[in-house]
């Protein structure tokens, strides 16, 4: 067994050597959060889940309170505990700063004043500013994604790309299908294309080119004209009775008419970014479910059918939130975690819906026959977001104060639908000019609510993340395939062979969704609407680190391992934390180890 002097001797000396404090923080009692339900209306049937998200290790109900009871305080002037015509003026301008989005005028009856704290919080749920923040609709691809790259207009990268230099190297029969024999293979065959010997292949190495030190991320040109089937769409579950989820229900699984009435859409759907020319698929405009539309359990659509006909008509459908009961519940930890906790869990998980945790605990993938959930806690400091609130701001006055003479007046101001919609907010001597002064002074004002505002709410992001064998094999979506990636090649046929014939081919791949949870007040439902051009970045989700603090310095490729190269102890110490001897030592070894 290793001895504690030597895991000490070993930790401790390349932390020191590297500036840092060995010493790790004793791991906080576990807190279990109020759970959220969330309906997911999957291509093919609908899936609840329960979610317990924590946030500072606080659940995130109780981060959230915390958030309205400061937004309440800063708001109470008089200190009277409850809110005036005049300090509810306010309101409406603090929250457009906090969100960056015109908030609209609200004509809400709990907003008469006097407003208490309840029906401040009340009016906050209303607005989508909640604790939990769901997207609307994601009706189609807005690229196709692989890792750090996507499809390029003019015939650039996109997944049959990839998929066609993978089928190249490791169908050797020419059958268009992969055997576990050729699976097994690919391990050593992929390996041998790590020509800069990080321990990673990516998609250059893959593609045998030189390795360039930019990433793309473009619309794919022959997504134009198609037409693209449903994505995947996450709603918040109550238990009242809720005739809207009664209409998506049957628009998303009733029968689907004859033909393509729907005309090209430009923009998609409400909040939905669609490519130009891209025709949305048919929705159905159906009255009844019968158990082959929806999928469900029997005792669960029996439940529901109230007369008993077999069909579930509006009014039973209204009443789903009633009866349904989770398939599967997640954990999800975000903020400042203690040392060796996991950002994401499986905790349940029904038969009828396969679900898998990655090895770092990082995110948690929901698999369906033709699609993949793949749901993400994105690890972002308090005081990075802090900071990015304040410059999102600041760097906004700069680039419209077109004169440089340190205010904007009438002219600039107005040419910004935020800053115009703030200007009374904002210019506080009424002169007609917002100096930057008086911009940083507001920043500062709200400063502690937009703190507790990214501490107690969680915003969820979805978008497609494209199809391919590589979204397969990166599981940790990096845009790198590591050798503990590539050691799982001969699983893929067990997991994703969909007629069963023991083979995998790339028309088997399913589509791939990444739900992204980050905390703050970020705009959801956007997708990736932009194309960006980042030298030297991957296009990829942060993924929290985990393992103890000199396992993650040692990690100098960031794949979640340290392998025997990355090691700075001796031989004989690699081999005693290496309990699976596996070549590889896990997050999982090292706490372990840790713990010893």
């Amino acid at each position: 067994m290793i001895t504690r002097f030597t895991l000490f001797a070993v930790a401790v000396g390349f932390l020191c050597a590297s500036g840092m404090d060995a010493a790790e923080p004793a791991p906080a009692p576990r807190v279990k959060s109020d759970p959220f339900d969330v309906l997911y209306l999957a291509p093919d049937r609908p899936v609840v889940m329960r979610l317990q998200i924590t946030t500072d290790d606080k659940p995130l109900d109780e981060a959230w309170g915390r958030f309205v009871d400061t937004l309440f305080t800063k708001l109470d002037a008089d200190k009277s505990g409850s809110l005036d015509a005049k300090e509810l003026g306010k309101l409406r301008p603090m929250l457009t700063l906090l969100t960056g989005r015109n908030m609209p005028a609200s004509t809400n009856p709990a907003l008469r004043s006097p407003v208490t704290r309840e029906s401040l919080a009340a009016y906050l749920r209303q607005n989508d500013l909640g604790p939990l923040r769901l997207p609307p609709v994601v009706n189609n691809p807005q690229y196709t994604r692989l890792g750090g790259f996507s499809g390029r207009v003019g015939g650039g990268l996109t997944s049959e790309t990839i998929d066609k230099a993978f089928m190249e190297l490791l169908d050797t029969n020419t059958d268009k299908k992969l055997s576990p024999k050729e699976l097994t293979a690919g391990i050593e065959i992929l390996g041998k294309l790590d020509t800069d010997e990080n321990e990673m292949v990516s998609v250059d190495e893959l593609l045998r080119r030189p390795i360039s030190p930019y990433y793309y991320e473009e619309f794919d040109g022959r997504l134009l004209g198609t037409t693209v089937g449903p994505g995947v769409e996450l709603r918040s579950l109550g238990r009242k009775v809720d005739t809207n989820l009664a209409k998506r229900l049957l628009a998303r699984y009733g029968p689907k008419p004859a033909g393509n009435p729907n005309p090209k859409v430009k923009g998609g759907l409400p909040g939905t970014p669609t490519l130009p020319g891209t025709t949305a698929a048919p929705e159905s405009t159906a009255r009844r479910l019968t158990p082959k539309d929806l999928k469900i359990n029997p005792e669960a659509f029996e439940a529901l059918d109230q007369d008993g006909d077999g069909e579930l008509d509006t009014e039973e459908l209204a009443r789903f939130g009633q009866s349904a009961t989770p398939e599967v519940e997640l954990a999800f930890r975000l903020g400042t975690l203690p040392a060796g906790t996991r950002p994401a869990k499986i905790i349940t998980s029904g038969k009828s819906l396969k679900s898998v945790a990655s090895e770092r605990g990082t995110e948690v993938a929901l698999e369906m026959p033709g699609v993949r959930l793949e749901l993400i806690p994105a690890g972002t400091s308090a005081q990075a977001t802090r900071t990015t609130f304040r410059s999102r701001y600041l760097n906004r006055f700069r680039a419209f104060d077109r004169d440089a003479n340190g205010y904007l007046d009438s002219t600039e101001f107005n040419n910004d639908v935020v800053f115009r919609d703030l200007s009374s907010f904002l210019d506080a001597n009424a002169d007609g000019k917002i100096f930057e002064k008086e911009l940083i002074a507001v920043l500062d004002e709200v400063d502690a609510v937009a703190t507790e505002a990214d501490r107690g709410i969680v915003s969820v992001d979805v978008a497609e993340a494209g199809r391919g064998l590589f979204g397969l094999i990166d599981s940790d979506g990096d845009g790198r395939m590591s050798v503990r990636e590539l050691r799982a090649l001969p699983k893929l046929i067990e997991r994703f062979d969909a007629d069963k014939d023991g083979f995998l081919s790339p028309i088997e791949v399913p589509r791939r969704f990444q739900a992204t949870l980050r905390r703050g007040l970020t705009n959801v439902g956007l997708g990736q609407q932009f194309v960006s051009f980042w030298p030297g970045v991957p296009m990829a989700n942060p993924r929290p680190p985990v393992g103890p603090m000199w396992f993650q310095k040692m990690d100098r490729n960031r794949d979640g391992d340290v392998s025997r190269r990355e090691f700075l102890g001796t031989d004989e110490d690699f081999r005693k934390l290496d309990a699976d001897a596996d070549g590889l030592i896990s997050p999982r070894e090292a706490e372990a180890a840790d713990k010893k």
